[in-house]
């Protein structure tokens, strides 16, 4: 940039002297009193002006010619891998039951569309707190699909010889499409008491 500034002042410098130069070549001195007069006169005429505008533009094109453009070009890191969320759908209790057949955990239904709630990518599974009376038999949880009136594939889960409500968790699920009504069902084995205290459906999209 300062190599560039000292070209143009030398350019402009060059130009005045042009153009100095065409102005007194172009004064004629007359003789007598009117000396003064003639030399303040502006002699420099219209090829004497075209002259100058001439040297102008070259000298301006010569700078242009040696001057670089510096482009700056933003630099960005790679753009971050979207990380996976996830979501809980919370199912209440507690209920409780010694049949030894599958019933309705009452007030555990919940309505689920994974893919349209979610995304395409959703998985879903489940877990639930369990127990079972004395410590001794064994208790059972599945989640059922009310609107096609099936067992939730992959949904079940046990827990056996365990009075303490204890956390017990399924892999993924296999839910089918659309918009289904869901409730947990419960039983024993050997009609002791059983327990389902809470549970949640873990989404991951």
């Amino acid at each position: 940039m300062k190599e560039n500034l000292n070209l143009i002042f030398c350019v402009i410098l060059l130009v005045g002297f042009v153009y100095l130069f065409l102005r007194i070549d172009n004064i004629k001195i007359p003789e007598g009193n009117n000396v003064t007069n003639t030399v303040n006169q502006d002699v420099c005429g219209p090829d004497c002006k075209d002259e100058i505008d001439k040297s102008v533009s070259q000298a301006m094109a010569t700078v242009s010619a040696g001057t670089k453009t510096v482009v700056e070009k933003e630099i960005t890191g790679p753009t971050p891998a979207k990380q996976n969320q996830v979501a809980y759908i919370p199912v209440a209790g507690p209920i409780t039951t010694t049949a030894t057949d599958w019933v309705d955990a009452v007030g555990t239904d919940f309505y689920l569309d994974l893919s349209g709630d979610y995304n395409s990518k959703a998985t879903a599974s489940w877990e639930a707190f369990l127990s079972v009376a004395n410590n001794n038999g064994q208790a059972f949880a599945r989640l059922f699909d009310e609107t096609h009136g099936i067992a939730v594939n992959g949904s079940e889960i046990s827990l056996t010889d365990t009075a303490a409500s204890t956390r017990v968790a399924s892999g993924n699920v296999s839910l089918w499409q659309g918009r289904n009504l869901y409730r947990v069902q419960i039983k024993s084995l050997n009609s002791f008491l059983v327990t389902f205290g809470s549970g949640r459906v873990k989404i991951n999209y």
